[in-house]
């Protein structure tokens, strides 16, 4: 018993390890419960520094989607795109708050998810491990990396473009730090989703070699493994359902607004003016492309290890191996736990499939708004001093 506390203490050090820059810039902007940090130098001047942060990344997001809110409501556009463009607003300011509501409330299932992974991963060699861990680490290297361009790209146009410190601190506040709450936390999501998908498939790997006399047992212990990993996702789920819904919401909201911006600059043959406009409007949708994958996807992944467990099962059953009445009862007991809930697909809020078919539904709900976005932009409904788009009019506030 002890040296199997061992073995999970040292994993749960390996996984801090692993990500401990991370853990402490998450912490820091409140997007990770702070009872994960363990080796602060002072711990009361980090957790001052930590709420001062907050409260004024919470101040200044709120002050500048109110500015934008309040100007795109005044200017002469079509009603239904100002409100697209309030409702961005108004979603990043709600991205703020759920984050940030989350660092400090949602510490039970961060402890009660940690535990079933490194309960599992004392299942794994200390090589299968590393190697998950240095896999995992690369992938997010990159995806920071992503981020990062992304968003030095749109401060540096916001800059080029519209000019001054404003127009840069504004943009820093209405769309990169609420984008950067956010990509973070589903950054988590998606570490926490892609450890159980591999951990599931050391598992399925176990029970292709469960055999021998103490087959029975196996199955048992195997059992319990396939059980803490879904009881992980459900935990998961749980926690970032709110997050992941709001931002596909805001993802179908802002990918047809920024299409929208690529349009109306191409119908006003300003394809060579603002090419770095568009490189970054590109980029954007590129990030928000890829936010939806990082849930999606690994989600996907899991569903089908799982249906894998259970096809393992029904191949060990029809092989001719099985040699005890316990074993036989194991296998039974398994199989009916599998068909169970192979059928079961974890949904955000009872409303978004987290598997890869949830796309179509997304695709079709973007369409149906640049339709409507560009059927409304073709009635050059009041564009002042030729402005091509209604962001133009907000760096650019002109007089009456």
């Amino acid at each position: 018993m002890f040296e199997g506390r061992d073995v999970q203490h040292l994993r749960k050090l390996q996984l801090y390890q692993s990500f401990q820059l991370y853990l402490r810039c998450a912490q820091l902007l409140s997007n990770v419960p702070y009872c994960l940090a363990r080796d602060l130098p002072s711990r009361a001047y980090f957790k001052q520094a930590r709420c001062l942060l907050t409260a004024g990344t919470f101040i200044w997001v709120i002050l500048c989607c109110y500015q934008a809110s309040v100007k795109l409501l005044e200017m002469p556009i079509p009603f239904f795109t100002a409100v697209l463009y309030v409702n961005e607003m108004v979603l990043n300011l709600c991205i703020t708050v759920q984050t940030m509501i989350r660092g400090y409330s949602e510490t039970v299932r961060y402890k009660q998810c940690l535990e079933r992974i490194v309960t599992v991963a004392a299942t794994v060699s200390s090589s299968e491990w590393t190697e998950l861990l240095l896999y995992l680490r690369l992938r997010l290297y990159w995806f920071g990396i992503f981020f990062t361009l992304t968003s030095g790209v749109g401060l540096a146009v916001a800059h080029l473009f519209y000019g001054g410190i404003w127009s840069t601190l504004f943009t820093m506040g209405a769309y990169v730090l609420p984008n950067m709450l956010a990509s973070m936390s589903l950054a988590q999501y998606y570490a926490g989703t892609v450890l159980i998908y591999k951990l599931q498939h050391t598992v399925n790997q176990q029970l292709r070699t469960a055999i021998g006399k103490h087959r029975a047992v196996r199955l048992q212990e195997i059992k319990h493994l396939y059980l803490q990993l879904d009881h992980c996702v459900q935990l998961m789920t749980r926690s970032y359902e709110v997050a992941i819904v709001t931002n596909v919401f805001l993802a179908i909201n802002v990918t047809s607004l920024l299409l929208l911006e690529i349009y109306q600059y191409l119908q006003a043959n300003e394809l060579q003016a603002n090419s770095i406009y568009i490189v970054s409007n590109v980029m954007w949708l590129a990030l928000y492309i890829c936010l939806l994958l990082m849930v999606l996807y690994p989600c996907d992944m899991i569903k089908r290890e799982q249906m894998r467990f259970g096809t393992i099962l029904f191949e060990l059953s029809h092989s001719g191996k099985a040699a005890t009445v316990g074993e036989d009862q194991q296998m039974e007991l398994l199989r009916l736990l599998t068909l169970g809930r192979k059928r079961i697909v974890p949904t955000a809020c009872g409303m978004l499939k987290l598997e890869l078919s949830s796309l179509s539904s997304i695709f079709v709900a973007l369409l149906s708004f640049m339709i409507i976005l560009i059927q409304f932009d073709s009635a050059k409904l009041n564009k002042r001093d030729e402005r091509v788009t209604a962001i133009d009019q907000l760096y650019t506030p002109t007089n009456s």
